[in-house]
């Protein structure tokens, strides 16, 4: 038996029977305490207790203003007692709500724009306004509800409608009474050798000998303990990663903020491309444009676009600031060195070189269950000799089976690769096949590579998306951006 329930049953022997404020006086407990021993005991049958419900008001914070201030009708019915007012002139949030409700008492009325008293609101002047009062009765005393009902009920009601108080029905105990049982109980208690806690001073103290130790029902139910987790968007990413490492693949990084440049021209990507429109792009204005270092690679990039689009290249629109629109981009800069180095003939890395980035990346979208302005997107590049569609397929489908998910491939078009490919993930819940990203072999015309001995292949995908095709349960890619806390904490681990 605790202390707690040890004390209530001691003060209950005494007196036999005792209200509820009585009882925390005799045993000196808080009220908290008080009612989770006086439930305990209740449930073992040691106490009965005897109880009353009671209605009491809980005025909100505009009620509360308007407790102290008055309605905004009192108001209003004490500035028309000088005379009629133009409506006009009265503009404030307050004076409107004033008008509305002065109108619907029958108060005041409205003619050729001008607000005036009623019959009823002049008799009204001096009274003041039913509510008001009984706003201010309720600040004072909130049990005081039930009474006050009892004669203004309307108005009670008219608060409550406009949700400037709420009522509650509140339980309270007003006797607790012993059983036979918990006088049969009450006189082996021993409160002063019950020990429900050990500490340093009981132990070095010695004083737990003879005394009795509180006994734990280990089959109590206790609070849930909330394990720390990972975002499943974060742990995804974790494990694209590291499918990307474990073949051989290193990850590599670059700007979210980059020149027009790199994300469109360096991949042939036409400067009247409908992508390029603000509609789908985000343009940035400070600074509006960036400084392209590379002169060659762009004056062979210029080439490449007026021979292969017949229109004049504007290097002005290339320097132009973005928000990068895919990874590519990053992708594009490091196989440019790559490229650069290999045809200076430096020996600097080994064949292949295989290279995989992931990162935020941001679209002028109409926001849906697959799109979002703002995600995630994997990028990949292999540069090789004699590599083929074969190799592309292979690799993928090599990727995407470590991380939980079936794809096949169909022809497709995208201006930076030739052929290319688009493949499709099968998603579960719907039966169907879902796009997932684009592929292909890079055109020579970006990389610059005449030798037809060395391919660079390419690919990228949404990685959202991919957690739509593993996880039936998530109907929409917003969802991973919520804030709702208890949606994480009810995520299944992955």
């Amino acid at each position: 038996m605790h202390k707690y329930e040890a004390l209530v049953l001691k003060a209950l022997k005494q007196s036999g029977e005792l209200s509820f404020d009585g009882l925390m006086e005799k045993t000196g407990l808080g009220r908290s305490e008080l009612l989770w021993a006086l439930e305990n005991l209740k449930q073992n049958g040691s106490v009965e207790l005897e109880s009353s419900e009671k209605a009491t008001a809980k005025i909100g914070d505009e009620g509360k203003a308007y407790s102290t201030s008055g309605l905004p009708e009192e108001k209003l019915l004490e500035k028309l007692e000088k005379g009629a007012v133009r409506v006009s002139a009265l503009k404030s949030g307050e004076e409107q709500i004033g008008i509305q409700w002065l109108k619907k008492k029958g108060l005041a009325d409205i003619k050729n724009g001008m607000l005036s008293l009623t019959a009823s609101g002049i008799n009204a002047l001096g009274k003041g306004i039913e509510e008001s009062g009984l706003l201010r009765k309720l600040a004072g005393n909130p049990d005081s509800y039930a009474t006050l009902y009892k004669e203004h009920a309307d108005a009670l009601r008219n608060l409550m409608s406009r949700k400037l108080i709420t009522v509650e029905n509140r339980r309270s105990i007003e006797r607790i009474r012993i059983t036979k049982k918990g006088l049969a109980s009450a006189p082996s208690v021993k409160e002063a050798s019950l020990i429900d806690a050990i500490d340093r001073s009981i132990i070095m103290g010695r004083r737990w000998p003879g005394k009795e130790f509180k006994q734990y029902n280990v089959n109590v139910a206790v609070e849930s303990a909330n394990a720390a987790r990972r975002h499943p968007l974060r742990r995804l990413v974790g494990e694209i990663k590291d499918a990307y490492l474990s073949m051989g693949f290193q990850e590599i990084h670059g700007p979210a903020v980059e020149s027009a440049f790199w994300v469109f021209d360096s991949l042939f990507m036409p400067q009247d491309h409908p992508a390029r429109d603000a509609q789908d792009t985000f343009y940035i204005s400070n600074p509006s444009t960036l400084k392209l270092d590379d002169a060659e690679y762009v004056r062979s990039m210029k080439r490449a676009h007026e021979a292969g689009w017949h229109e004049q290249w504007d290097i002005d629109a290339a320097r132009q600031t973005v928000l990068r629109t895919h990874m590519t981009s990053v992708s594009a800069r490091y196989v440019r060195n790559v490229i650069k180095r290999m045809l200076l003939k430096e020996q600097l890395f080994d064949m292949p070189v295989k290279l995989f980035s992931v990162g935020r990346t941001f679209r002028n979208e109409n926001v849906d269950y697959k799109h979002l302005a703002d995600f995630y997107q994997m990028d990949g590049v292999i540069i090789g000799k004699e590599l083929t569609l074969s190799h592309l397929f292979d690799t993928l489908t090599k990727i995407y089976k470590r991380l939980g998910v079936e794809i096949r491939f169909k022809p497709s078009y995208f201006p930076f690769v030739e052929p290319g490919v688009e493949y499709l993930a099968y998603h579960k819940a719907s039966n169907s096949w879902v796009e997932m990203g684009g592929a292909g072999l890079i055109r020579n015309e970006i990389t610059g590579i005449r030798k037809k001995s060395i391919q660079v292949l390419a690919w990228g995908a949404g990685v959202e998306r991919l957690m739509l095709m593993r996880d039936s349960s998530i109907g929409s890619i917003a969802e991973l951006y919520g804030n709702s806390i208890g949606w994480l904490r009810k995520r299944r681990m992955m």
